[in-house]
């Protein structure tokens, strides 16, 4: 067996290579210092196909295989290893709502996540539990025809910068552990959200 790197792959790596040589490299103590990843950044790898690029190609992605979306993030981590978490984001949240978010709103959201437009953060890890995705604490309680989420999320990666973020909140009892847990888009500027940056 080859476990050799197609022509297909070499090429997508070595776009990146010079992408980030160019335009990620040069830019990275400037971010560090600022804490930001500027928008038109974000925007040039998306028309690169570098976000989310072993998303289905009906939704804005390159419809490749992991190892090659992992060679992208692998190239983007050499020139900013921040920038890099816009490109796993986008692979990690676009496949959750390709996978489980209606069709409408995967075909609204993900051509967004992979054209880098739009960043969608992860809602997990939570003060006192951590990452331990089916200790959570956050609740989320049925209410007309939506929920209402009650609690706090910590050590969420790029959430200043986000525009959604996909919360994870417990809907079922504790005892349930994992099965009583569900996923919720949430929109950032939504009443009642709150973020907050620290050193």
């Amino acid at each position: 067996m080859d476990f050799g790197l197609t022509e297909d792959q070499e090429a997508i790596r070595a776009s990146a290579r010079r992408f980030v040589q160019e335009r990620v490299a040069p830019g990275y103590a400037r971010r560090e210092r600022e804490r930001r990843i500027e928008p038109e950044l974000t925007q040039a790898m998306g028309e690169l196909g570098l976000i989310g690029a072993e998303l289905p190609e009906a939704v804005g992605g390159l419809g490749v295989g992991s190892l090659t979306a992992g060679l992208i993030i692998e190239e983007v981590s050499y020139g900013d290893h921040n920038v890099a978490y816009v490109n796993l984001l986008g692979s990690l949240q676009g496949a959750i709502l390709a996978e489980h978010a209606d069709a409408g709103m995967a075909q609204r959201l993900i051509p967004e996540i992979c054209a880098g437009r739009s960043i969608v953060a992860l809602g997990l890890t939570e003060p006192g539990g951590g990452s331990d995705a089916s200790n959570l604490r956050l609740r989320a309680r049925a209410e007309g025809t939506g929920y209402v989420l009650n609690g706090e999320k910590t050590s969420i990666s790029m959430a200043t910068q986000s525009d959604r973020m996909i919360v994870f909140a417990r809907t079922g009892k504790p005892e349930e552990r994992a099965r009583g847990i569900s996923a919720f888009l949430v929109e950032l500027d939504a009443e009642g959200v709150s973020r907050t940056a620290f050193d």
